[in-house]
């Protein structure tokens, strides 16, 4: 079938499960690629992808997913600023102090990086900011500058005035700041990244990329950034990726909530690191689980849970807000199509949120859509692998199909995340 060709040649090309970026997003990226290239026939196209590395490029382009905004993820920042303080600052390194940004899609996350340095005082004299991202049209819209209202959604943007010029719509990044970023084409995971360039950073954001990759391709990743980074550095990943394997190469940084990390230093040894535990401070699920939950103790639990839109509130998400509140509102009241509205459009948004898809596989459920919702809770387990309520549903989907062993993994699941849970 051409289409799943096309997805082994992403995920040969660049690592990406198409599942990630969701089979209707791919299929519009195809589409339009045909479209340009005057092709009808998608397996014309997919033989065309096997003979053009162009063509590989102009379809990477259409599908990378570049969402992003200023100071994103606010905690990291926090993090960033009493990294600086006190590791950076209040050591008077007397060389640069060298930050990577990968990917840097539109430039919003390398921008705010240098906002952050600045406001210390500190110059180009003083650090480094190196952004790579595998599209060269993002590369080329960052370099620009110029940002839409998208770009700025956190409630304290006091620094819109101190660093942007305002033209009608649009705002038009300072000419300094700008400057203040090494822009490069990088895929990160070639063991050539940066042409061989032997710099090691003190600070790297890497944050949602690895959602988009498979366990293999993750761990390509992680062992990349870890040559990039120094011993003493410090590494920024997404909410959402925080899999097991990670404490094989990384142990979490002493600020909450910031997803930061560093290096595992060879002294420690593998019995050490299984050693360690731990704490509730430490552990962002934990703090911010404010109710526990039922813990599913045999097979027949799973089978006697109730498919309803009220299991929703089992559950309390550390995504969950109040937009997500109003559309479990609307499917406790049987308002399943406005229900389904809003909670796309909030995935149009924030595409990386567990909760939203897990919501939208219960009202699918609740349509009777039972075709859709597998997927849908796949995608919430693939972003927070905590989500408990999704594991319940997605061992349900997935005995209602006839697949027992899966089922019965899932299961098991369920089981060690609610002990988890529960300590």
């Amino acid at each position: 079938m051409p289409i799943t060709e096309i997805k082994y040649l992403l995920k040969g090309a660049i690592g990406l499960i198409a599942s990630t970026v969701g089979a209707s997003n791919l299929e519009r990226a195809v589409r339009h690629r045909m479209m340009t290239c005057g092709i009808e026939d998608i397996e014309e196209y997919s033989k065309e992808l096997k003979k053009s590395d162009f063509e590989v490029k102009e379809l990477i382009e259409e599908v990378v997913v570049p969402e992003t905004w200023f100071f994103r993820n606010q905690p990291s920042f926090v993090a960033l600023d009493n990294y600086i303080k006190e590791e950076w600052l209040a050591k008077k390194v007397g060389r640069k102090l060298r930050v990577l940004s990968a990917p840097s899609s539109t430039g919003e996350e390398p921008y705010s990086l240098v906002m952050s340095l600045d406001k210390y005082g500190l110059t180009s004299e003083h650090f480094q900011v190196d952004a790579i991202d595998i599209s060269e049209r993002l590369l080329i819209k960052a370099k620009r500058g110029v940002y839409a209202k998208h770009s700025f959604r956190n409630k304290e943007n006091d620094y819109i005035n101190a660093y942007f010029d305002r033209i009608d719509d649009t705002y038009v990044l300072h000419e300094d700041i700008r400057h203040a970023v090494n822009y490069q084409r990088g895929n990160l995971l070639e063991d050539n990244l940066g042409n061989g360039n032997t710099t090691k950073y003190d600070i790297i954001f890497c944050r949602n990329l690895l959602i988009y990759f498979d366990r293999p391709t993750q761990e390509k990743a992680i062992e990349n950034l870890c040559k990039l980074l120094r011993d003493d550095g410090i590494l920024f990943l997404g909410h959402a990726e925080t899999g097991e394997f990670i404490k094989t190469y990384l142990t979490r940084s002493k600020y909450p909530r910031s997803f930061a990390y560093h290096k595992i230093q060879p002294a420690i040894t593998e019995s050490n690191k299984k050693s360690k535990k731990i704490s509730k401070t430490e552990d962002t699920f934990r703090q911010e689980i404010k109710k526990k939950v039922a813990v599913a103790q045999t097979p027949q639990f799973l089978e006697t849970v109730v498919l309803n839109i009220a299991d929703i509130d089992e559950y309390k998400d550390p995504q969950d807000n109040k937009t997500l509140r109003e559309v479990k509102k609307l499917a406790d009241e049987g308002k399943l199509k406005k229900a389904s509205a809003l909670c796309e459009s909030y995935l149009r948004e924030d595409p990386e949120s567990s909760q939203a898809y897990y919501l939208l596989g219960l009202i699918r459920e609740s349509e009777g859509k039972d075709n859709l919702v597998g997927e849908l809770y796949q995608k919430a387990v693939y972003l927070n692998p905590n989500h408990h309520e999704a594991l319940i549903h997605l061992a349900l989907h997935a005995g209602r199909k006839g697949d027992s062993e899966t089922a019965k993994k899932l299961h098991q699941r369920v089981k060690r995340v609610a002990k988890r849970i529960k300590t």
